[in-house]
């Protein structure tokens, strides 16, 4: 049965993708998901950061300064090391531009650079950068225009780099991609899904209007569910899916939403 459904979804997202524009997919955008790591920080998952077992961390997550969610990120400079945050994901099409909302406590003078960077295999081929030179009170929301010398691209790579000078801090959270067609898919408060970490039956909700197109995937960018809605709520049973991290994006109103959870291994 898991094999029939992987072949018929594998069937309905190719008939998609030959009249639509596939979404690509940042891993942990919202900063929703942590690991410990070093002396006191914490490392995003699938992120990698700055931290280290023998210095002090420079990467934090913060959950009283943060844009949506629970978490945001925040980079420091603790011993003179600059805050450093990257990660390397699969991609489909082309993007824009990269998105995010900012916020920036410089005490001295000091920078931020947001840099994204495309590949074509292992080539370079096109990229973007944005600098923060000055402080942000509330969140803000950057572009990062990308260049597009080509249309071939299969990975990208995002890297954030803050404070030069000791005690300032960076704060990022809800990244996203904007796709040629001109819809972004982001994280925000408009969906809810619970329980998470799940088990057995994951409940998604709209929050403001009725859920339309559901989709599901793994980390490694691969839709392994698909379902149509038109109704404020679904249930969906997990029981033939491996435990791990998935995406769920969720389509309302011509817009995407997007949100992880882990479905926790019972056994």
């Amino acid at each position: 049965m898991k094999t029939i459904l992987q072949k018929i979804t594998l069937l309905i997202f190719t008939l998609i993708c030959a009249c639509a524009v596939t979404l690509a997919q940042i891993p942990n955008n919202d900063f929703e998901l942590w690991n410990n790591m070093g002396l006191g920080g914490e490392t995003p998952d699938q992120w990698f950061t700055s931290n280290g077992d023998l210095v002090p961390s420079n990467v934090f997550k913060d959950s009283i300064t943060n844009y949506s969610g629970n978490y945001s990120v925040v980079l420091t400079n603790v011993i003179g090391i600059p805050g450093t945050i990257g990660i390397n994901f699969p991609i489909t099409n082309h993007p824009l531009q990269l998105k995010g909302f900012f916020k920036s406590d410089f005490q001295s003078a000091d920078s931020a650079l947001i840099k994204i960077t495309l590949f074509n295999n292992t080539q370079a081929v096109d990229s973007g950068e944005y600098f923060i030179t000055s402080s942000l009170a509330n969140w803000t929301s950057i572009a990062v225009t990308i260049s597009n010398t080509t249309a071939t691209v299969n990975s990208a790579t995002i890297n954030i780099t803050a404070c030069n000078q000791q005690q300032n801090k960076c704060w990022v959270d809800l990244l996203s991609l904007e796709e040629p067609n001109g819809v972004t898919t982001v994280t925000d408060d408009f969906i809810s899904l619970f329980p998470n970490p799940v088990f057995s039956q994951l409940t998604v909700r709209s929050l403001q209007s009725t859920v339309g197109a559901i989709t599901i995937s793994d980390v490694f960018g691969e839709i392994i569910y698909q379902e149509t809605v038109n109704q404020k709520s679904s249930v969906i049973n997990l029981q033939s899916f491996s435990p791990g991290i998935y995406f769920l994006e969720m389509e309302s109103d011509g817009k995407f939403y997007r949100k992880s959870f882990i479905l926790a291994d019972t056994r």
